[in-house]
């Protein structure tokens, strides 16, 4: 009983640092069920989300538990089993048991089923799903998509864009809508309007290729031939 007195009486003490932030946040089920000793809109500091913590405001520090929301940014290392960024930034590490979700990403997000990001990522992301609209960096997962341009490395069994894609491929199936440079590695590679560089797999399809395909099946319209086995080429723009 002193024990917890004890704890008590610290919480408060923390908390009471700042009219808008606290620095230690403890919350059980909801936003309004056990914040010390109140609710506040930020989190400077150290948030303990058991099992769910929900600020309108940013958690900039620590934050750890089972679930995360901060309707702001979020900054230094989140661990819970998902966290979620829903209006703003995630600077730092990113840790989801589960999955992670955000508007922008600067650093590091780790999850084993989904990694989520709305607008523009710039870092490393790894799990089962990363779906993003911009990325720079470097991707591993098992379905890599890809909603605006990307630019940088995506290794996983598909890579999915709907824009351009700049930089080096490697899955079963890599498939852009639009423009791909750089290098293609994979089983089947497909650029659905132009591709430049090195398409590298056992099925290269490019509507216009400036570069080498070396495969098992070169289909390019811009080829010394449209079709041919093993190697075809394009060197001029």
């Amino acid at each position: 009983m002193k024990k917890l007195l004890a704890f008590s009486l610290l919480a408060i003490a923390a908390t009471a640092a700042t009219a808008d932030a606290a620095w230690l946040q403890y919350s059980v089920a909801s936003p309004g069920d056990l914040l010390l000793p109140w609710n506040r809109p930020d989190v400077y500091g150290i948030r303990l989300d058991m099992p769910y913590g929900h600020n309108k405001g940013s958690v900039i520090g620590v934050d750890l538990g089972i679930v995360g929301v901060a309707d702001e940014d979020v900054i230094g290392i989140a661990v819970t089993a998902a966290n979620i960024a829903d209006m703003g930034a995630t600077e730092g590490l990113q840790f989801g048991l589960l999955a992670n979700r955000t508007k922008e990403l600067y650093g590091i997000q780790l999850a084993s089923a989904l990694n989520w990001n709305e607008d523009v990522a710039y870092g490393l992301q790894m799990a089962l799903v990363n779906y993003d609209g911009e990325f720079y960096g470097l991707q591993l997962g098992g379905i890599n998509w890809f909603v605006g341009n990307a630019y940088g490395a995506s290794i996983g069994a598909f890579m999915l864009s709907n824009s351009s894609f700049t930089g080096f491929s490697a899955g079963c199936l890599n498939y852009a809508m639009k423009k791909v440079s750089g290098l293609q590695l994979g089983g089947i590679n497909l650029a659905a309007e132009s591709s430049a560089g090195l398409q590298l797999g056992l099925v290269n399809i490019s509507k216009h290729h400036e570069g080498v395909q070396l495969g098992i099946i070169n289909l390019n319209s811009s080829g010394f031939l449209p079709c041919f086995p093993f190697v075809n080429f394009n060197f001029s723009r």
